[in-house]
C-alpha cells in the first residue's frame, strides 16, 4: 500500500489572506487555537510578522509579539476608535475603549479609583456569594452547563452591583451584551429590538440617578465634572455600553474556557485542588493561552511595522492569541505552565489602553475557580452534551456542560440575581 500523499502546509500569504477574526477554523478540541499555531508557524517560517487580510474591505493582520506590543503603545501613529472592527451596534463611540488622548485619560480619570487593587478587592465577598449560591442551585444533580450557570452568571452579577442594577436584570445585561458584540453580526433582526430595549433601559436609569445618585460606579460618572463640565447625554450612553461589554464577555470567556480546559486536564485540576494558591500566576497562563481576544486600531500617520507600510485609515488587527504563543516572547508557548515566570501577555494590552477592569477580571476569575474546586474537586466534560465555542471577536467557551458526583446545597436563602439566572439557565 502506497503511504498517504502528505497535505501540504499552507503558506504564511494564504493565512495573512484568508484571516477573519470574526469566523477562526476551530480544531479537533472545538477551539480555534491549532489553527492560531499553524498560521503563527508559518508566519515565522516566512519571516512574516505583518501580511494584508482581504476579509471585511482588507486589513493588516500583525502576528508578532514585539509588533503587537509596539502597535498597542504607540498612539501617536494609531488610533483607538478602530479597537473594534467590524464596529459593534451601538450608536455612539465607546467611552475608553475607542477614545484617544486626551479624551480616552479624561474620561478613565472618573473611574479609576472603583477599578484599583483595593476597591476591587472589597468585592471579592460579593463574587464569593453568588458563585456559591450558583452552585447551590445545580450542585445536588450531579451534572449542569458551568458555562452558562457559573461563567456567564458571575460577571454580570457583579457588573449590576457595580453599576446600582438590580442584580435579577443580570440574565437581560448578558442578552445584550451577545446582541451587540454578535448577533448584530449574524441576525441582525434579532440583535436590534435587544439593543433599542438597552438603550432604553440606560436612559432610564441616567434619568434617575440624575435626580436621585446613589454611591454605584454610574452615579459617579453621571455627577462628575469634568473642566467645569458634565458628561452629555451620548457620552453617558456610551459609558453605561462599555462598562457593561467590559465587565461581562472578557470575564465570561475567560471563566468558561478555564472551566472547560480543568474539566479535562486532570493533573492540572489536581494540582490546582493541591495548591489554590498557584490560582494567580494559574489565571494570567490561561489569558495568555487562550486570550480571548485580537484587537483593532485605526492607522493614524503612515508607519512601516513588519516591512509593511500601513497608511492612514487603514484598519490593523494585531491578533493577540498568536502574539501570546510567540516563542521568542515565551517558552515553550504552547505548554500551559502553571507557574510561567515573568508571564508578560498582551491579553489585558498595556501602555496607556491597557484593560480598565484588568484587576477585577483576574479576582472574578481566581474566585470562581478557587470554589468551584474547592466544592468540585472531581469533574469532567459531559461528551453527550453539546460544548460551544463563541466565535467573534471576544472568544471562548460558552457551553461547557460537566458531570460530577453530586454534592450538597450549603445555604438557606438565595439572591433575586442567582434565582433569575438559574430560570434563565435552566430554558432550552
Amino acid at each position: 500500500m502506497n503511504a498517504p500523499v502528505p497535505r501540504p502546509v499552507a503558506d504564511a500569504e494564504s493565512f495573512y489572506a484568508n484571516y477573519d477574526h470574526l469566523d477562526t477554523p476551530l480544531g479537533p478540541d472545538g477551539t480555534p487555537f491549532a489553527y492560531y499555531e499553524a498560521f503563527r508557524d508559518a508566519a515565522l517560517a516566512a519571516d512574516r510578522p505583518v501580511g494584508w487580510s482581504e476579509r471585511h474591505g482588507g486589513f493588516w493582520v500583525v502576528t508578532s509579539f514585539a509588533d503587537c506590543e509596539r502597535i498597542d503603545r504607540d498612539a501617536e501613529n494609531f488610533s483607538n476608535d478602530g479597537i473594534i472592527f467590524p464596529k459593534y451596534a451601538v450608536t455612539e463611540p465607546l467611552m475608553l475603549a475607542e477614545q484617544d488622548e486626551p479624551e480616552h485619560m479624561r474620561a478613565r480619570r472618573l473611574v479609576n479609583l472603583s477599578f484599583m487593587p483595593r476597591n476591587v478587592t472589597a468585592l471579592g465577598d460579593a463574587i464569593h456569594t453568588a458563585v456559591h449560591e450558583l452552585m447551590d442551585g445545580f450542585i445536588e444533580s450531579g451534572r449542569a452547563d458551568v458555562g452558562r450557570i457559573l461563567a456567564d452568571p458571575v460577571p454580570s452579577i457583579l457588573t449590576a452591583v457595580m453599576l446600582g442594577f438590580p442584580p435579577e436584570d443580570g440574565p437581560m445585561f448578558d442578552s445584550w451584551t451577545t446582541a451587540l458584540t454578535h448577533e448584530f453580526i449574524t441576525d441582525r433582526a434579532s440583535a436590534i429590538p435587544k439593543i433599542e430595549q438597552m438603550y432604553a433601559y440606560f436612559e432610564r436609569n441616567i434619568a434617575r440617578r440624575q435626580k436621585d445618585p446613589g454611591d454605584d460606579i454610574l452615579s459617579q460618572v453621571i455627577n462628575s465634572v469634568v473642566d467645569g463640565e458634565r458628561l452629555s447625554q451620548k457620552e453617558l450612553l456610551g459609558f453605561s455600553t462599555v462598562l457593561l461589554i467590559g465587565g461581562i464577555e472578557n470575564s465570561a470567556k475567560l471563566i468558561g474556557t478555564a472551566l472547560w480546559r480543568l474539566g479535562w486536564d486532570v493533573e492540572l485540576r489536581r494540582r490546582l485542588v493541591r495548591s489554590p494558591e498557584k490560582m494567580n500566576t494559574a489565571v494570567d497562563e490561561f489569558l495568555r493561552y487562550y486570550t480571548p481576544a485580537p484587537i483593532g486600531r485605526t492607522v493614524k500617520r503612515e508607519v512601516t511595522i513588519g516591512g509593511c507600510t500601513m497608511k492612514p485609515g487603514q484598519q490593523v488587527m494585531i491578533v493577540l492569541p498568536i502574539a501570546n504563543r510567540d516563542p521568542r516572547a515565551f517558552p515553550h508557548p504552547d505548554v500551559f505552565i502553571l507557574d510561567r515566570a515573568r508571564n508578560t501577555h498582551l491579553a489585558l494590552g498595556t501602555g496607556l489602553h491597557v484593560c480598565l477592569g484588568q484587576h477585577l477580571i483576574r479576582m472574578e476569575a481566581r474566585v470562581v475557580l478557587n470554589e468551584f474546586l474547592a466544592r468540585i474537586p472531581e469533574y469532567s466534560i459531559d461528551m453527550e452534551a453539546p460544548r460551544y465555542w463563541t466565535k467573534g471577536q471576544v472568544q471562548g467557551m460558552s457551553r461547557v456542560p460537566i458531570r460530577f458526583p453530586p454534592g450538597k446545597a450549603r445555604l438557606s436563602t438565595r439572591g433575586a440575581g442567582v434565582d433569575a439566572w438559574l430560570r434563565h439557565a435552566a430554558r432550552p
